[in-house]
């Protein structure tokens, strides 16, 4: 494989689980050009370890370290941003990588078209033991939605809801030019899947590479909850700032495109995803009223391609 690649690591306090991860580093099929971590500015034995590996890694270690707490997104938009290979494939510091991650990665980026590759991930507990399924189970990212983004059809899956885990996601570097910096409203995962997607094919590798560790300090958990659970967290959101926040991050997303140049249809797109967000947020606030803003919005198709399932629609009638 020509193409260098930079593996972008951010740490916080991670001591606890680091060294399996560094370890399962080097035990790739294919090693990296260099590590690049950012570290934001660790208590704990998270710089110690890092510089032991460094001393002994047979790839380049840079060790970035944050005075202040930056937080994740901006944590790893400084690891992202420092690093000199063509492809950039980002870690978590906790996870364990199976061998041959970055060898089916690098091989998912082949195709110049191809922007961004990413892989399913086994979720385990806090000792790696199997919670029998995988994130795209957990996430249920379908066989045709997964049969659409091989075909170059990333964008409209992403419209539909987020299915990029960041551990999983590799990445041609030149998408920096339009993805940095990465708003603080977007997890930086979704956001460079979305770029990705915007200026060319975002890829899924259907294999779980990677063990997703979860455990009590997880940042974003891969946890399966009962239905029971999802159903009350939907009734208890405040709808109306919800949508305030997602109108407010879809157009962050469509203002950074604009000098992007994504195909005349995937801008189209959007702009329609939008519409469909700004008439859910303007519901009226009697259940009875929203009736036909909401069966328009199903006839029109754009729950369909734009909402995540029929409960959309279920929260739209009944949350205030």
């Amino acid at each position: 494989m020509a193409n260098r690649l930079s593996v972008a690591l951010a740490t916080y306090n991670g001591a606890t689980y680091l060294s399996e991860f560094l370890d399962s580093l080097t035990a790739q099929q294919q090693l990296p050009h260099e590590l690049v971590v950012s570290d934001d500015a660790s208590t704990d034995a998270t710089l110690a370890i890092l510089e032991r590996f460094a001393s002994d890694a047979t790839f380049t270690v840079h060790i970035l370290r944050n005075t202040t707490r930056q937080g994740v997104v901006n944590n790893f938009a400084r690891s992202i941003a420092a690093c000199c290979g063509e492809v950039i494939a980002l870690a978590d510091q906790d996870d364990v990588w199976h061998p041959q991650k970055l060898t089916r990665l690098a091989q998912a980026l082949l195709p110049p078209e191809t922007q961004a590759a990413f892989s399913d991930a086994a979720v385990v507990d806090a000792n790696l033991a199997s919670l029998g399924y995988t994130m795209w189970h957990r996430i249920r990212f379908t066989q045709d939605e997964q049969a659409c983004m091989a075909r170059g059809e990333g964008f409209a899956v992403l419209l539909k809801h987020s299915v990029v885990t960041g551990a999983a996601l590799a990445f041609r570097s030149s998408l920096r030019d339009v993805a940095l910096p990465i708003p603080e409203d977007w997890a930086h995962d979704a956001w460079l899947a979305n770029i990705a997607a915007a200026q060319g094919a975002i890829i899924p590798v259907p294999e779980p590479l990677l063990a997703y560790r979860q455990h009590d300090s997880n940042v974003v958990g891969g946890r399966a909850r009962p239905l029971l659970h999802e159903v009350r967290a939907a009734l208890t959101t405040d709808r109306a700032a919800w949508y305030r926040t997602e109108l407010q991050r879809w157009e962050t997303l469509n203002s950074r495109l604009a000098s992007a140049n994504p195909a005349p249809s995937m801008r189209a797109s959007l702009a329609e995803k939008i519409r469909h967000l700004r008439s859910r947020a303007d519901l009226p606030a009697a259940r009875w009223r929203r009736v036909p803003f909401v069966l328009n919005e199903v006839l029109t198709g754009r729950y369909a391609r734009y909402a995540r399932n029929w409960g959309s629609i279920a929260i739209d009638l009944l949350v205030k």
